[in-house]
């Protein structure tokens, strides 16, 4: 590959650290960025990051701690503009990235970008434009989402009462949704909202839509997690109701045969199968639902990453340098805090909360 895919990456240092790992296993090993990590995602033994840079720059990484291992720059933006760009939530199927800009000048811009690690020159593939007054209405796109083989995102559009296009129905005020749609990377229909960005992206699926709210929250083994105005419905990979839950949450983690949605108050798991509530943990309000794997909850409150193992009630609490972000998969932990991103492997993690392998 090109030049993008040094090893060692404009000022991106890989550092492994020693572990007490068994010789031929896995070690833990730790990532030092050349700006602040400002969001994580991962799949399998890979992960998507956000970097801060100065004067709203950022920079795309994948980490692939266990590949080699190797970091690879999908964005790279050397030269800042004035006008501000913020990335969001970065998202990670398999081996395509996508993320999140917004954009603001005499509106707000939404758009979301994809790129893959054999072709990382990012393409928009949907967009969203409103207007510079809450009263003009028009289009959003929400950040992505990935596992596996499913990259998801949201396609909302919300009125005005001074819109034409995008007018409010009687009884409905300015910033309300009037329509949303769930779409999928994967396809051969235009993917949504591209006629301000550019030339349509045509690789897209239309799963699911609603008058109303419909926001994709999680993904897991094909299946997709949204909140709408009553709760929060299941969706298959094809866009079928396989369950709701009459829950109001922040967030939502996906795993197997449970849900775990993030309330006013707590963190819930739900039974995706029968849709009883099988556990609830009161939390603090500040404290963050990051993931669900192996029947394992993770959460963060400030600095503190806490491990929970459903079902038998063992805890584990790892102490990070700043805010930290934490994603769980099969292969092993990434903590990001500051500068700087751990990869601990799945036994060490199993190994800390008393279970097997």
């Amino acid at each position: 590959m090109r030049a993008l895919l040094a090893v060692a990456v404009l000022g991106t240092i890989l550092l492994a650290s020693a572990g007490s790992a068994s010789p031929g296993a896995a070690k833990p090993r730790t990532l030092a960025t050349a700006g602040p990590v400002l969001g994580i995602a991962a799949d399998g033994d890979r992960a998507a990051l956000d970097i801060g840079l100065p004067g709203h720059c950022s920079r795309v990484l994948v980490w692939e701690p266990l590949r080699r291992p190797r970091v690879v720059t999908l964005l790279h933006r050397g030269r800042c503009e004035g006008i501000r760009k913020d990335i969001h939530a970065p998202a990670l199927a398999g081996t395509r990235a996508a993320w999140y800009w917004r954009t603001g000048g005499n509106g707000l811009e939404t758009i979301v970008l994809t790129a893959t690690l054999a072709h990382p020159t990012p393409v928009r593939i949907a967009a969203g434009y409103y207007g510079d007054m809450e009263a003009s209405g028009g289009e959003f796109v929400h950040p992505p989402i990935g596992d596996g083989a499913l990259l998801a995102f949201t396609y909302e559009q919300r009125c005005g009462l001074d819109s034409r296009q995008f007018s409010c129905p009687p009884g409905r005020k300015s910033g309300d949704v009037l329509h949303a749609s769930v779409w999928r990377v994967g396809g051969h229909g235009p993917c949504p909202g591209m006629t301000l960005a550019g030339r349509p992206f045509r690789s897209c699926s239309r799963l699911a839509q609603a008058d109303g709210e419909l926001s994709v929250l999680a993904l897991d083994a094909g299946r997709i997690a949204v909140r709408t105005a009553s709760g929060v419905r299941l969706l298959s990979g094809t866009g079928g109701v396989l369950g709701d839950f009459p829950v109001r949450a922040r967030a939502a983690a996906l795993s197997g045969n449970r849900l775990a949605l993030r309330t006013a108050q707590a963190v819930e798991i739900y039974d995706t199968d029968s849709g009883r509530l099988a556990a609830r943990f009161p939390a603090e309000r500040s404290l963050r639902l990051q993931d669900l794997d192996r029947a394992i909850l993770v959460t963060a409150l400030g600095r503190m990453v806490t491990l929970r193992r459903l079902g038998w009630g063992q805890t584990s609490t790892i102490r990070a340098t700043g805010i930290a972000r934490a994603q769980l998969e099969r292969a092993g932990l990434f903590v990001a805090s500051g500068r700087r991103v751990t990869f601990t492997p799945i036994g060490d993690v199993l190994q800390r909360l008393g279970a097997r392998r």
